[in-house]
């Protein structure tokens, strides 16, 4: 009998767990949340003026969306959080909610990562939420190998999905754009198919773009046509993951919150220094509980982003978490 009942309620469980609508462990309550990698800010501007990024342009209009350019990148200036505009410590940053004097990546060797400390935000959703479902596609393997496997403890997974797909270097990251396009493909499967309560869905070609490795011709310029044609194809990426996710039978029921941002900006064909080009960047967002008018006035932390997810998912903190963005004490972006 006690099997029995042990049975019915695994069952029970997993059925609101994994359920569409609000059958889920957050009252219906879920995030996606896209990642551009290498994406100036003032070229997004210049891609959604021009008519190449719609869906963009289309999310930021919508009831609830909102365009900034008051994030930021690299930490705080002249203090320990301070750190390079490279994709190592921005990604770390992003999917922590911590800067380098905690989170420890330098660089893109992830030397001195401190993640099992200052672990992925899925962790800690895991850590609350056990039957929670979350999901992550990305194109650039450290996301995984070295920030979220880095992350796990006893090598435990706690990522119900997790799709990598590795850009060939040897062939100058020519295939990128294909490799785009697996990354949405899977990611439009679990939002089809599935009932994903917490997404993250990562684009490199922009990045490759601006480096010039795809076409020796384009840099992190909003005067790249090259680079803003990567943004427009990402652009129709984003459309169509936003589209699965208006399709879901119970959409309706469902309280998405949508982030899309990007790890750093850049110059020429290089990035990694403290330049308003490389330091500033964007946050397109939508939701009903977005901090709007903070995020529209005030500078705002790339290291904002973790908190945001867990006040939209309900969830508090616990101590040693420290989930909170460090207060701005040098930083002085930028915008116009």
């Amino acid at each position: 009998m006690k099997l029995i009942l042990l049975f019915i309620l695994t069952l029970s469980l997993s059925a609101r767990a994994h359920g569409p609508g609000k059958n889920n462990d957050f009252a219906g309550r879920r995030v996606l949340f896209i990642g551009v990698d290498g994406c100036r800010a003032d070229a997004v501007a210049a891609a959604i003026e021009r008519g190449m990024a719609p869906q963009l342009k289309a999310l930021i209009e919508s009831d609830g969306g909102l365009m900034t350019r008051k994030f930021y990148a690299g930490g705080e200036l002249n203090a320990p959080t301070h750190q390079p505009t490279v994709s190592g410590p921005g990604w770390t940053s992003l999917l922590t909610g911590v800067w380098i004097n905690k989170h420890g990546v330098k660089d893109n060797s992830f030397l001195g990562a401190r993640v099992q400390a200052y672990p992925h935000f899925m962790r800690r959703i895991k850590e609350v939420n056990p039957t929670a479902w979350c999901a992550s596609f990305a194109d650039w393997p450290p996301i995984h190998v070295k920030i979220a496997d880095g992350s796990r403890v006893n090598e435990i997974e706690f990522l119900d999905e997790k799709i990598t797909a590795t850009p060939d270097a040897k062939r100058h990251y020519i295939d990128n754009p294909e490799k785009d396009i697996e990354m949405r493909d899977e990611a439009l499967t679990s939002l089809r198919t599935r009932n994903p309560d917490v997404m993250f869905v990562y684009f490199g070609q922009v990045d490759e773009f601006g480096h010039g490795a795809i076409d020796s011709r384009a840099s992190f310029s909003p005067d790249s046509m090259l680079y803003l044609n990567a943004i427009s194809h990402v652009d129709s990426h984003i459309g169509e993951l936003l589209r699965a996710m208006r399709a879901r039978p119970k959409f309706a029921e469902e309280d998405w919150l949508v982030l899309i941002t990007t790890d750093h900006g850049g110059r020429g064909n290089s990035h990694g220094g403290d330049s308003d080009e490389e330091r500033n960047i964007w946050l397109v967002a939508s939701g009903r509980d977005i901090p709007r008018e903070k995020l529209l006035s005030e500078p705002t932390p790339q290291t904002a982003l973790v908190p945001m997810i867990y006040r939209h998912l309900g969830i508090t903190p616990k101590a040693g978490w420290d989930p909170q963005p460090a207060e701005v004490k040098s930083a002085d972006p930028k915008n116009p």
